[in-house]
């Protein structure tokens, strides 16, 4: 064998190889397909579906409360819907959406966002103010598979 086509060889192989650990990185990565359940940092349940083979996010809901770190007081729980996240490299996702409190009909612009990875998701829900997230309208959350 000629010095060339050896490293020729060599240089297919190592490229082989990186291509089958970026692959097991991203299989890693991978969400479980099945329901969630959870709760966010100021006790509201969150449930949703991971649907796609891994790949989207379905039905999300939980409420978001005023968390107190404004003062006393209180304000509206809005409810953050989404039908659908798309769930990207390495588990994010990120959604843009309209949080509602039904009563009064009083809706705000908020952001679903966060990471999945095998059984477990972890994320934040905000509410948007004036273009900038709200501190007094933001909760953590956390959800395992249940099903």
């Amino acid at each position: 064998m000629s010095v060339m086509r050896g490293r020729r060889l060599i240089g297919s192989l190592v490229g082989a190889a990186a291509l089958l650990t970026a692959a097991g990185a991203l299989a890693v990565a991978t969400a479980k397909t099945g329901s969630y359940s959870g709760t966010t940092s100021e006790k509201q349940a969150v449930t949703f579906k991971i649907t796609g083979g891994g790949k989207t996010i379905s039905n999300f809901s939980t409420f978001l409360g005023y968390n107190g770190t404004c003062g006393q007081g209180g304000g509206p729980a809005y409810q953050a819907k989404a039908s659908r996240i798309a769930i990207g490299r390495g588990g994010r996702f990120s959604k843009k959406v309209t949080l509602a409190f039904a009563p009064a009909h009083i809706k705000a612009p908020g952001r679903i966002s966060g990471t999945a990875k095998g059984s477990s998701v972890h994320g934040k829900v905000v509410e948007y103010l004036h273009g900038k997230p709200n501190k007094c309208y933001t909760e953590t959350f956390t959800a395992k598979r249940v099903g």
